[in-house]
């Protein structure tokens, strides 16, 4: 019995530190937020709607508001001056300068690889570890995610940013779900997860969204 209570005691302990560390980084954080733009967007070198909205925000941040600097946050080998040139090249958005970059290397924990069951649930969890690097490495006031991470708005927010994002996609759409509801097993809906039933109509949403958190 002593060793258990000794033991929950440790864990107390140590979880009382854990959380005092949590909300010393934050308050430190939060006080020095900078009068800044930055975009959440782990991937800037796959293509696509999002990455064009960005270069077009910037681009139109910088001129209608030069004084307010831009920032993107990113997981590729990226420089400011790679990132402008390729606004050039691929979307034709020609930047008055180049934007700061902030690199993560915590990106693994979104990727669909580092979870073959549940993967919509880890990749959700996963942005709030990967918001949280990012976030400790750059605070800024204004909080753009041009990627579709929701979940990393309540970090954003507990840190003192403004959020705004542009949602190219929802996270669970109507062919997930109808999929889920016919049990068809792919490479995005696990066979052990699409074998779960929907006896009825009254539990097939409940269903459907346990089948799609399992992608």
């Amino acid at each position: 019995m002593t060793i258990w209570v000794l033991l929950a005691q440790l864990i107390f302990s140590f979880s009382t530190l854990f959380l005092s560390f949590l909300s010393l980084s934050i308050f430190k954080e939060r006080s020095n937020r900078k009068r800044v733009v930055a975009f959440f967007h782990p991937y800037t070198n796959n293509g696509g709607g999002g990455e064009w909205l960005i270069w077009c925000v910037v681009s139109a941040i910088q001129q209608e508001n030069p004084d307010l600097d831009c920032v993107v946050y990113t997981g590729d080998d990226a420089s400011p001056q790679s990132l402008a040139a390729r606004a050039l090249d691929r979307f034709n958005v020609k930047l008055l300068y180049p934007p700061r970059v902030v690199c993560l290397y915590k990106r693994k924990w979104i990727e669909e690889a580092t979870y073959p069951r549940f993967t919509m649930v880890g990749q959700s969890f996963g942005s709030v570890y990967l918001s949280w690097e990012a976030l400790c490495k750059f605070t800024p006031l204004f909080y753009f995610d041009s990627s579709g991470y929701a979940f990393t708005y309540p970090m954003a927010r507990t840190f003192g940013c403004k959020v705004f994002c542009y949602t190219h996609n929802p996270t669970i759409s109507l062919d997930m779900l109808s999929r889920v509801r016919q049990r068809s097993s792919m490479y995005n809906n696990d066979a052990l997860i699409a074998a779960f039933g929907c006896p009825d109509s009254r539990s097939s949403i409940t269903c459907s969204l346990v089948g799609c958190m399992g992608r």
